[in-house]
């Protein structure tokens, strides 16, 4: 764990430093110019695009996390720290339709783009978490050691082969308008999946919070993709 740094007499936080790198991600993905040219964005619209997914994940995080612990925030008051990161994968899609007509691009075109900028922040913040030393794993006590998962690490990875799959699937145009409902349904795996080598409370039906908040995104992304999957196939049943 590490999750400060100093410079002199300035302590810098690497968990909101991590955040900050994942927002350089999320520019640097939208400046590209195959994908400018893709979803017609001059450099200005992209920066854009990348600060309000960034503002509307943020606070989709936030959001989330005061409605899980509000008897602990009446207690304690709220403070800036504190994120449920379920909050932005949930919140961005339902805002998206307003920033598409903001910036004038198909909703769709959107909600594909959105996909590829949540996940790079996703995996980019999860190794915040790990030097922070929160969101860990399990811990396994030994003799002579002690072993805790190192979900963060394993999470970040897992996010950033969805992010080359959704980056391979927008460049074949195979998905379009797909990507995001395939963002919800693999990420929506993975974190179900890793919640069970974490060390957070299943005290929801013996689930945690996040496992519900994945079958959620599970089936929101299963019904997107069986739906668009159908509608190719009936032009070639009418053909």
């Amino acid at each position: 764990m590490l999750p400060y740094i100093y410079i002199g007499p300035l302590k810098i936080s690497l968990y909101y430093t991590a955040m900050v790198l994942g927002y350089a991600a999320m520019l640097v993905l939208m400046l590209l110019r195959r994908r400018r040219e893709l979803y017609r964005l001059n450099p200005i619209k992209s920066v854009l695009f990348a600060t309000f997914v960034l503002i509307l994940g943020v606070l989709g995080c936030k959001i989330l996390f005061i409605l899980e612990n509000i008897p602990y925030i009446r207690k304690n008051g709220l403070s800036f720290g504190g994120f449920s990161l379920f909050g932005a994968v949930l919140l961005v899609p339902l805002l998206m339709p307003l920033l598409g007509k903001l910036l004038r691009l198909d909703v769709r075109a959107s909600l594909d783009s959105a996909a590829i900028c949540c996940v790079a922040m996703l995996g980019t913040i999860r190794v915040g978490c790990f030097l922070n030393g929160c969101c860990g794993g399990k811990i396994f006590m030994f003799e002579h050691f002690d072993f805790s998962f190192p979900t963060q690490l394993m999470e970040s990875a897992c996010d950033f082969l969805i992010l080359f799959f959704l980056l391979k699937k927008e460049k074949d145009g195979a998905a379009s308008g797909l990507l995001y409902p395939l963002f919800l349904l693999l990420y929506g795996s993975v974190r179900f999946s890793i919640e069970f080598l974490r060390s957070t409370e299943k005290d929801w039906a013996g689930l945690s919070h996040a496992q519900w908040f994945s079958i959620a995104s599970i089936l929101i992304g299963a019904v997107f993709v069986i739906r668009k999957v159908q509608e190719k196939e009936l032009p070639q049943k009418n053909a």
